[in-house]
């Protein structure tokens, strides 16, 4: 059974990362996204629990690449939500599921890219985004680079939305790039 400060912060980290979805986002970045965009806390209180959450292990990786570790996604946050962690002392260790198992990344990983896997939910972002970037004469990078930062702005939207924003800004013709089954 989950305590009241877990369910919280997977909520927090839930509707940070997009239920998952999402991509790393830095510290600063993502201190910046609760403290100034959602305004749920100071900056100051965001950015020590930004420090706080990677410490006791529920945001792994780098303070420029930071992802949520694979048990945070457990409780959605529901509409109007705000979190309390302001008020928490102690963050406790992410709960470990019997189901996950501790994956080791490969000694020489292939570079990541967007075409790698043509019938999936990234290929077919890597096809929207090869259509903007067609359409408005942008290289591809760039298309995923300004939808990335978008997303960020805009707090828990998918990429492929923050794509379309970014199209629509471009005064592309949407009925081009949305296919509605």
């Amino acid at each position: 059974m989950s305590s009241e400060v877990e369910i919280e912060i997977s909520k927090l980290l839930h509707s940070s990362f997009n239920g998952g979805a999402g991509e790393p986002i830095g510290s600063r970045d993502l201190a910046r996204m609760w403290s100034l965009e959602m305004q749920w806390f100071s900056p100051e209180v965001a950015q020590s629990l930004v420090e706080r959450l990677h410490a006791s292990g529920w945001l792994v990786g780098e303070a420029d690449s930071l992802s949520p570790c694979v048990s945070s996604f457990e409780h959605f946050p529901e509409l109007g939500w705000r979190p309390f962690l302001s008020r928490v002392g102690e963050i406790p260790k992410p709960p470990i599921r019997s189901s996950e198992k501790i994956v080791s990344p490969p000694e020489n990983p292939a570079p990541a890219t967007l075409d790698a896997q043509p019938h999936s939910e990234e290929g077919s972002r890597s096809k929207l985004a090869s259509r903007i970037a067609a359409m408005s004469g942008l290289e591809k990078r760039e298309v995923i680079r300004r939808a990335q930062r978008k997303r960020r702005a805009l707090g828990p939207v998918s990429l492929d939305v923050a794509m379309l924003l970014l199209a629509r800004e471009q005064n592309l013709e949407m009925g081009q790039l949305v296919e509605i089954p």
